[in-house]
């Protein structure tokens, strides 16, 4: 039997570093999900050693929500 499809994903991305959180079975999925992706990204950021590679000096957050075509 394959695992529950989660509720919600929410990636986080600047090129350099990818945070995916996926939430299952909570009443305000999306935005657990979303401050979790956020608290996860800030953490990595806080302890990489290094600014961005060459070439994405002028990179930002991307954040993509989909929705299960179900929910459609």
């Amino acid at each position: 039997m394959p695992p529950p499809m989660p509720d919600v994903t929410v990636k986080l991305a600047d090129g350099v570093r990818e945070v995916t959180v996926e939430i299952s079975g909570a009443d305000d999925a999306l935005s657990r999900a979303e401050e979790t992706a956020i608290r996860l990204y800030e953490t990595a950021v806080a302890s990489s050693t290094g600014g961005p590679r060459a070439g994405f000096s002028g990179w930002a957050l991307n954040s993509d929500t989909e929705r299960s075509p179900e929910e459609a």
